[in-house]
């Protein structure tokens, strides 16, 4: 079974407008509401794709009951840890005339102890030989330490760990040594403190980690994907489209390597699926990820290489 986990998850409400105008009363056109966090896009990617999870993480009030039925809904397993906090919401806001999107973020909620070991007590009973998916930032009151510990406590279990965030949690999450990372090019430029901008040097910056990951995963947006192992580095490039909107990429990205990993596919094909979620995402406005028809008709037109 393949586990997804969002400890900072928000229910998105996008407001469209046809103008934002100031000390005004303004018309609200159309309103749409998506559970919304890394992890938990990966599960709804994956959903699309014919696959299935369990979606992990933290929710606390109404925010949290709305998403969770939102996901139950999708068809999407939940096995979420209740805490006392609200979870946090963001606002959209879309102005149809100018074609403008601003984001209001909310600030999170704060897990405290007794929430933190809740959770962890439920991933130490995740199966052996699973698959676990560890996406986003880490919330208020919860040590950034707290995925290495994940990652560490369940290789003994052989279940393999995919990890996409950033900043801390990623220097230390690598050294647990998880099965497979996935940064954006900026993120992999912080975790190896160079400026990152050619293909060589992604491979080059990222040999100390290669006998620690068994695959490393740089996104590229529009260049695509570097896919670096012991059995080869590879180049996966998408074909141009009309991008309306590059939210979510990423983890659409994530999703298509990991259904394709997860049942026993090559890096390879891991690797072109990967790049045709996300450039199918892109095909789609606001939080709508892409649909299987499109990724389908993408994946044909991926040129994957070895580099």
């Amino acid at each position: 079974m393949i586990y997804t986990v969002t400890l900072n998850p928000s229910l998105d409400r996008i407001i469209e407008v046809e103008e934002l105008m100031y000390d005004d009363v303004n018309e609200v056109v159309e309103e749409k509401r998506y559970p919304s966090g890394k992890g938990i896009d990966v599960s709804r990617v994956i959903r699309e794709l014919g696959g299935q999870s369990i979606a992990l993480g933290f929710i606390g009030g109404y925010n949290g009951l709305e998403l969770e039925g939102r996901l139950v809904n999708e068809g999407i397993l939940c096995d979420f840890t209740e805490i006392h906090d609200e979870t946090r919401t963001n606002v959209i806001i879309y102005q149809r005339k100018k074609k403008l999107q601003t984001l209001l973020s909310t600030q999170g909620p704060l897990v405290n102890e007794t929430e933190s070991a809740a959770f962890f007590r439920k991933i130490q009973g995740i199966p052996a030989n699973s698959i676990m998916v560890i996406s986003g930032n880490i919330p208020a009151g919860v040590n950034e330490g707290f995925y290495a510990q994940l990652v560490t406590t369940l290789k003994g279990k052989n279940v393999r760990m995919f990890l996409d965030t950033d900043g801390e949690a990623l220097q230390i999450g690598v050294d647990a040594g998880p099965y497979l990372i996935k940064p954006n090019i900026h993120e992999f430029s912080r975790l190896v403190k160079k400026n990152i901008v050619e293909i060589d040097d992604i491979v080059k910056y990222a040999k100390p980690y290669e006998n620690i990951v068994e695959y490393i995963v740089v996104s590229m947006g529009a260049r695509g994907v570097v896919g670096i192992s012991g059995k080869g580095n590879f180049h996966a490039a998408p074909p141009k489209v009309k991008v309306r909107s590059s939210i979510g990429s990423g983890d659409s990205l994530l999703a298509g390597v990991v259904y394709v990993l997860s049942d026993g596919g090559t890096f390879e094909d891991a690797l072109v699926q990967g790049v045709a979620c996300g450039t199918a995402r892109a095909l789609n406005p606001g939080n709508d990820l892409c649909t299987k028809e499109d990724v389908d008709f993408i994946k044909k037109d991926v040129i994957i290489k070895k580099i």
